[in-house]
């Protein structure tokens, strides 16, 4: 980190031009967003410290591949700055381009060391363009159920947890109404679900036949049908796009150095990506920066003589609920996660909190294997803990306790739940 006393640049940053401040200067400046905009601020601070707000924008990544000092500040941090600095209220660009330069300057600590490479750069556009298909496809799914809820609640209940498969899915897409399921027979379906790789299972065709019996006509007209076929088409072609998405992320790991991150227990292409992607991007000076990052670490708020532990909001919210995804399926395959989430749980903590436990031990260890870019080494991890590896560990739960729909590339909405922790075989 350069010396405070130096030259610090505060920018504010937005869709058309930059605020840029001087606190060397006291001076605030525009610049456009376009490479001359960018260049003038090159010429004009070559030796500057560059303080930005963190979001997906171009200015900071072309600072960084010019191999400019780039410091990133969390933008719940800077809503902090404005008031701590300006306590009046007043709110301009100019004003958060000076507030974000003080913060650097009084509390360093505050921001992170942003750093690029190209593996980082493909992976965070990957990773980004995931959590948007993920974020569309969960509320398509909620919009889904409740127009069923409206217009075919009979389908609801009848499939049950079962209505957001694909096969039910591609079903509400040939039958979204239940004037249209009778027109159709379960030999016809099943005719059109082969051709496209679904199956009919013998369960289904039973609560097909009481949804057609059951079903209660209330004067369909397209355009609920028109609407049910349209989300449940959507929902699809999402889910789609989420395995290409999870395709090239495993290709980009599985070619790169940062492949070993894929051999810790509960991680694969999605969830290594997130944590890659947030490695790549900041330069962390300790495992504990980027817990604090992911928010699987907690922090001390003090009142008085009051004290609490509370969970870490300010944080990136993505990744920590990667983390918490990489806990519970470590669960599945791991004897010490499964021994350690046990004990947490005796010791009075909820599943939530003992899942985030174990998710803070995960991400230390991911940390130590891409600084120093080494493979996941049980043996050695558990000597480390003073665990006696000759004991038995047992790695693997019975078969009937795996859920494909909690699996380790599930997306957040899918996370663990309490009655699903609790029904898994703790050892």
């Amino acid at each position: 980190m350069k010396e405070q006393s130096g030259m610090i640049v505060g920018i504010d940053w937005s869709a058309d031009s930059h605020t840029c401040y001087d606190l060397k200067a006291d001076k605030s400046f525009k610049i456009p967003d376009s490479v001359k905009g960018y260049e003038r601020l090159l010429n004009d601070y070559p030796e500057a410290v560059f303080v930005i707000e963190e979001a997906n924008n171009r200015i900071g990544d072309y600072l960084l591949t010019n191999k400019r000092e780039v410091y990133v500040l969390p933008p719940c941090r800077s809503k902090e700055a404005r008031k701590y600095h300006f306590s009046s209220g007043a709110k301009s660009d100019s004003l958060d381009a000076k507030a974000i330069a003080l913060t650097f300057k009084e509390h360093p600590s505050y921001c992170l060391k942003a750093r690029y490479s190209g593996v980082g750069a493909k992976i965070t556009k990957l990773v980004t363009m995931y959590s948007i298909v993920s974020k569309i496809h969960s509320q398509q799914c909620n919009r889904l159920y409740s127009v069923l809820l409206r217009y075919f609640p009979e389908y609801l209940h009848i499939m049950d947890k079962q209505y957001r498969s694909n096969t039910s899915l591609r079903i509400l897409s040939i039958c979204p109404t239940i004037t249209e399921f009778k027109k159709v027979s379960n030999e016809e379906l099943r005719k059109i679900l082969n051709k496209e790789n679904y199956r009919m299972t013998s369960i289904l065709r039973k609560k097909l036949d009481r949804i057609r019996s059951e079903g209660i006509s209330w004067g369909d007209t397209s355009c609920e049908g028109n609407l049910i076929m349209f989300l449940a088409n959507q929902i699809l072609t999402l889910r789609e796009e989420q395995e290409r998405l999870r395709g090239e992320m495993g290709e980009t790991l599985e070619n790169s150095p940062y492949r070993i991150i894929l051999s810790i227990p509960g991680v694969k292409a999605v969830i290594g990506s997130y944590i890659v992607k947030a490695y790549l991007t900041h330069d962390f000076r300790s495992y504990q920066e980027m817990q604090k990052y992911a928010g699987t670490i907690p922090f001390l708020f003090q009142s008085g003589r009051k004290s609490i532990m509370l969970m870490r909001k300010k944080c990136d919210k993505d990744l920590r609920n990667m983390i918490h995804i990489a806990a519970f399926a470590s669960l599945k395959t791991c004897g010490w996660a499964r021994n350690y989430y046990k004990r947490k749980r005796k010791e009075g903590k909820t599943y939530g909190h003992a899942l985030r436990a174990l998710g803070n031990i995960i991400l230390k260890i991911a940390f130590s294997m891409l600084s120093k870019m080494k493979e996941y080494n049980e043996t050695l991890f558990l000597n480390a803990k003073g665990i006696n590896t000759t004991q038995q560990n047992n790695t693997i739960i019975p078969e009937a306790f795996t859920n494909p729909e909690y699996s380790q590339d599930a997306h957040p909405s899918l996370a663990a739940t309490k009655d699903v922790v609790e029904n898994l075989n703790v050892t």
